[in-house]
């Protein structure tokens, strides 16, 4: 394998990775926003459809490359193996669902100001859980088999971490700050509560999904996290996700209660610091997750990135 077309890979997947998860993350937050004024909705709404359209690039991208690799060619000389890899392998038959997934989730993102906007909104992120899944079948996971439970617990992991890290960097960077230069009244505070409950629910499941993935990935041995490439990268995971637990936990016990009791600017002002904080370790999770997903699993033992 060539390592520059490895390391290309590895930085679409990551671009794709945060992507999907700012869309997921910013459909979930339209729902979560029923009593805010509809222009910030809409706003969110565009902000979703530019993440999706972003995923579609970055997918595209990926496909490009993920082709050089198969085909032992440069990137722009994969064009002529592109038909038979989306044909012929089990990777792009996993890529053409999923792609089919964006184009539909895209399209209801784009239409979403001409009503039903939480049908159009629940449709996408069945959409949206369609291209996980198509994800997963593509995975290390898929080597048990298609529809098998490795599968089935990487898409639940897949959706969870998308839930968090989503809600996490769409809320830190534009959701609270949008609502919070619009007359919205308390529906800052309640959108804060309704987050902190959302990731609550989504780390919890991101955990246990994890524990699985990392036993499976580890072939029961511990010793594979000091002496796998695998191993290593999963540890620097393992330090980004405990710190963004941290990071939310101070908010939820801290600041959450604070904005809950009173009007205070400086607790809204805190909260939405640390969230940003949270932010940008999200991206450095799905960053390392994109890492993973073309490494070697650390079962095998002295397999690099």
């Amino acid at each position: 394998m060539d390592p520059a077309t490895v390391s290309e890979s590895m930085v679409a997947a990551a671009i794709a990775n945060v992507a999907f998860a700012c869309a997921v993350g910013t459909c979930l937050a339209v729902l979560m926003l029923g009593n805010a004024p509809p222009l910030v909705r809409h706003r969110l709404q565009r902000f979703a459809a530019g993440c999706a359209v972003t995923l579609i690039l970055a997918d595209a991208a990926n496909l490009l490359l993920e082709a050089a690799l198969m085909s032992g060619s440069a990137p722009d000389a994969a064009f002529t193996s592109l038909v038979p890899v989306v044909t012929q392998s089990h990777f792009g038959m996993a890529w053409s669902i999923r792609f089919v997934a964006l184009i539909v989730w895209t399209g209801l993102l784009l239409r979403a100001r001409q009503g039903g906007r939480a049908t159009r909104m629940g449709v996408a992120l069945f959409a949206a859980a369609l291209f996980a899944f198509s994800k997963a079948a593509s995975s290390h996971a898929a080597d048990a088999g298609d529809f098998s439970l490795p599968e089935w617990i990487r898409w639940a992991h897949l959706c969870a971490t998308a839930t968090w890290a989503g809600l996490v960097i769409a809320s830190g960077l534009w959701v609270l700050p949008t609502l919070r230069a619009s007359p919205t009244g308390d529906v800052v505070t309640q959108y804060a509560t309704r987050l902190s409950r959302a990731a609550l629910i989504a780390v919890s499941v991101v955990l246990v999904s994890g524990i699985y993935n990392a036993e499976r990935g580890l072939g029961g041995s511990l010793s594979a996290l000091a002496v796998s490439g695998w191993g290593i990268i999963l540890d620097v995971k393992l330090v980004l996700v405990g710190t963004a637990i941290v990071l939310g936990g101070i908010n939820r016990l801290v600041y959450l209660p604070r904005m809950q009791r009173v009007e205070e600017r400086c607790a809204a002002d805190s909260f939405l610091a640390i969230l940003r904080a949270e932010a940008v370790t999200m991206v450095g999770v799905l960053s390392a997750a994109a890492v993973l997903a073309h490494s070697a699993p650390g079962a095998h033992l002295g397999a690099g990135p």
